[in-house]
This record gives C-alpha cells, sequence and structure tokens, in this order.
C-alpha cells in the first residue's frame, strides 16, 4: 500500500489529487487531455472531495444541468485546494457544471503544490528559446498512480471496484480517458462501472436522489 510522504497531511482533496496524478504524463508532466477536459474533471473530484469533507451539498433538481451547489460549512478544512474551492464558491449557490469548470482551474495549481510536498511529482521549469518559461511535472515517486492505476485496471478486468476507484472511472468516462479502456470491451466495462459502480456509499448518498445518468451529464466536458 502507498505510504505518503507526508504522514501527518489528511489527505482531504484525495480524489482531485488521485485524478490530477492519472491527468499528467509521468515523463513529461503535461496534460494528456485539453484543458477544458481537465478542468471539468478536476473540478468533479474537488466537488466529491468537499462533499465528503462535509461542506458543501447538491440538493436534488427536476434538471440535473440545473442542480446547484450549496456551501453548508465554509469553515477552512485546512486543505489548499479545498480551501481554494470553498472560497470560490463563495455564498452563491452555483451551477454545478459551471463550479467543476471553475474550480478545476482554481484548484489546478494548487493541487500540484500538494502533489509535490507529498514527493508524487516533481517541479521543471525551462525556458522556449531562453525566454519563455515552462513548467511541468513529472512523476517523483509513481507508488501512488501505480497503486490508482492498478484499482482501475483491476476494476476494467472485471473485479468489483471500492467506490473512490468507481468515482474515478466515472469522472475519467466523462471525459473519454479512461487509462487501458482501448478496446470496445473495456470501453463497455467502464461504461458499465460509470452507471452502475457506485450506486451506493457516503459519496453517491450526498446527492440526494440524482441518478447516476445525471450524475454523468453533470460531471461529463461539455
Amino acid at each position: 500500500m502507498y505510504v505518503r510522504s507526508n504522514p501527518r497531511r489528511e489527505l482531504m482533496s484525495r480524489l482531485a489529487e488521485d485524478l490530477v496524478l492519472l491527468l499528467l504524463d509521468d515523463e513529461s508532466g503535461r496534460s494528456t487531455v485539453d484543458l477544458g477536459r481537465r478542468y471539468r474533471a478536476v473540478g468533479s473530484a474537488v466537488l466529491l472531495d468537499l462533499v465528503r469533507a462535509g461542506r458543501i451539498s447538491i440538493p436534488a433538481s427536476d434538471d440535473a444541468r440545473e442542480a446547484r451547489v450549496v456551501v453548508s460549512d465554509s469553515t477552512p478544512t485546512g486543505d489548499p485546494a479545498l480551501d481554494t474551492a470553498l472560497a470560490k464558491l463563495g455564498d452563491k449557490p452555483m451551477k454545478v457544471g459551471w463550479a467543476a469548470e471553475n474550480l478545476g482551474h482554481d484548484c489546478w495549481q494548487p493541487l500540484l503544490e500538494l502533489l509535490t510536498a507529498d514527493g508524487a511529482i516533481r517541479i521543471e521549469e525551462n525556458r522556449v528559446l531562453g525566454l519563455v518559461k515552462t513548467r511541468s511535472w513529472p512523476t517523483a515517486d509513481g507508488a501512488r498512480e501505480r497503486e490508482i492505476r492498478a484499482g482501475i485496471e483491476a476494476a476494467l478486468n472485471g473485479a468489483q471496484p471500492d467506490e473512490e476507484t468507481a468515482v474515478l472511472i466515472t469522472i475519467l468516462h466523462g471525459i473519454g480517458a479512461v487509462p487501458g479502456a482501448r478496446d470496445e470491451a473495456t470501453r463497455a466495462r467502464a461504461a458499465e462501472i460509470a452507471r452502475t459502480g457506485w450506486a451506493s456509499g457516503p459519496l453517491r448518498d450526498a446527492f440526494h436522489g440524482l441518478d447516476t445518468a445525471q450524475l454523468l451529464i453533470l460531471f461529463a466536458a461539455s
């Protein structure tokens, strides 16, 4: 089992951090998907981490696209990424899709910094033509990502995923980026998990009756 380099830090943004690792190329340290899909996916994971932390709720709506995020507790969590998200959400209910896109954008850098501090990735700075500074975040210690990918691979091969693995597959399925889903059979298995893989549990219960099809609408790239 993966043991983080800083065992004193509670991984409150666990889902979002795991998703960032999956969306970064190990060698180049750059995103493997376009910005729109990346922000929607990461923002979706941040929302779920906030649900798990007891900071937001998403009341049921007759139209899934009209569902809104409501901050129920604005007390800082101590997690830089989640606190950035809470500040962004403020006290005005925000549509889930819009919230995901905005939070994915605003929380990307704090999540990179958390993963760097934990030793999972490292920062590399270069200059293009000696002028434009660029940054990338290649893998430093791949143990955590290997564990995540192993869980996804097992699920795609027929194993029953735990809730976190099922949620990651659901979000990645929404943006067409499930790792290893390169043939029709594995893509079908990913779709099945997205429909039924987290039909119960604390994260699923937090959405107050939104069915999985509606959740896929909310979390898929627009």
